[in-house]
């Protein structure tokens, strides 16, 4: 009875919690000509001038048409003055993505200027999500400071915008001295704008993975991973859940690493490389599972989820990160996982209040995975 209540238990929560990787994402990033929307676009990825996903001209204009940029299959940006543009384009690129639009980025820079509303009303109508940006706000860095916060709130007078993002994009032009600093300010901002409304959406690992710095995300993922089976271990058949839990947190890694989907029961079978080498942890876990509610073994049994839970996700992330294959006879994998389980001991410090939220324990992962990287 057991057994078959735990495969039904983790089908559902499973189910349930694994990202559909077979989504799309159309992002229409929309501004006037030399706004900087393919530097905005690069220091969103996390791209150096080395490597630039978007193309940055010193001549006024250099984007002076349509530009579409396919991440892969399923994302596609769409850099355009205006969504007008896009209309009156018949590129097959471009066809159908007026209907889908899922966010807006809407960039301008300088002084307010009214005549834009149109435009900005324009892709609040087409994108469900509009963030709007006002970039290369280094053009005030010699004025007082209240100037830029001046200029943000006139520009919300004349758009009708209840929040503006400034960001400084400096930097990806290639005519630019390589010995010149870049300055890139405000964009982590709008990088948490975007990828909040994209959890909501079940689309942010489709446009994480693009990301070249995958670290941050990564750490939101084993962070969001730790906070749920802290929940779960107070749970009536908890085993299931956190089972669930660890293996889509798994394939989420894998996708963000990889940009592959790792199918269920390859997920499933890495478990017992790690599970195998702590059996009195996983037996507890098993057991508790199938007792009525009790305060103190609730307690014991999130913090042996916490610990267990974070040195498997870490140990796949540090595998995947470093270029590694997930193997489930991997030496290298159960090394790591070994060392990431002394490192974690130090969650066990946190209250199951701390470790239910995300936040509290964003932070301390960050440091504990560095170390673990040392």
């Amino acid at each position: 009875m057991k057994e078959i209540a735990f495969d039904d238990i983790f089908k559902k929560a499973y189910e349930e919690k694994v990202p559909d990787f077979r989504k799309h994402l159309n992002v229409a990033l929309v501004g006037k000509v030399s706004s900087g929307k393919s530097s905005l676009l690069n220091a969103i990825l996390g791209r150096d001038r080395s490597s630039p996903i978007a193309q940055v001209g010193a001549p006024s204009g250099v984007t002076t048409k349509v530009t579409a940029y396919r991440l892969d299959k399923q994302v596609l940006i769409v850099d355009c003055p205006g969504l007008d543009d896009v209309r009156n384009e018949n590129a097959a690129e471009t066809k159908g993505f007026l209907d889908s639009i899922d966010v807006g980025l809407f960039v301008i820079t300088g002084s307010a200027d009214a005549s834009q509303k149109e435009s900005y009303e324009d892709v609040k109508r087409s994108a469900k999500k509009v963030i709007v940006i006002l970039n290369k706000i280094d053009e005030w860095d010699d004025h007082k400071e209240s100037a830029l916060r001046a200029v943000i709130v006139q520009w919300q007078s004349a758009l009708g915008a209840d929040k503006i993002f400034g960001t400084c994009t400096k930097g990806y032009d290639p005519e630019m001295r390589q010995s010149a600093k870049m300055d890139i300010r405000g964009v982590e901002e709008v990088k948490e704008e975007l990828f909040g409304f994209l959890a909501k959406e079940g689309k942010a690992l489709l446009f994480a993975k693009h990301l070249k710095d995958k670290d941050k995300y990564a750490i939101g993922i084993i962070a969001t991973a730790l906070a749920s089976v802290a929940v779960e271990a107070f749970i009536p058949g908890s085993a299931a859940y956190i089972t669930a839990t660890q293996v889509v947190s798994i394939s989420s890694l894998y996708y963000l690493y990889t940009g592959e989907v790792l199918s269920k029961s390859t997920a499933l079978a890495l478990l017992p490389s790690f599970l195998g080498q702590r059996i009195g942890m996983t037996a507890f876990l098993w057991a508790k599972s199938f007792l009525p509610p009790n305060g103190i073994v609730d307690v014991a049994a999130a913090g042996v989820a916490a610990v267990i839970t974070f040195a498997m996700l870490a140990a796949v992330r540090w595998t995947l990160a470093n270029g590694h294959t997930l193997e489930p006879s991997s030496d290298r994998l159960k090394k790591a996982f070994d060392k990431f389980m002394v490192i974690g001991e130090a969650l066990k410090t946190l209250s199951v209040d701390d470790l239910k939220s995300k936040a509290s324990i964003a932070k301390l992962l960050q440091r504990l995975l560095s170390t673990g990287a040392s």
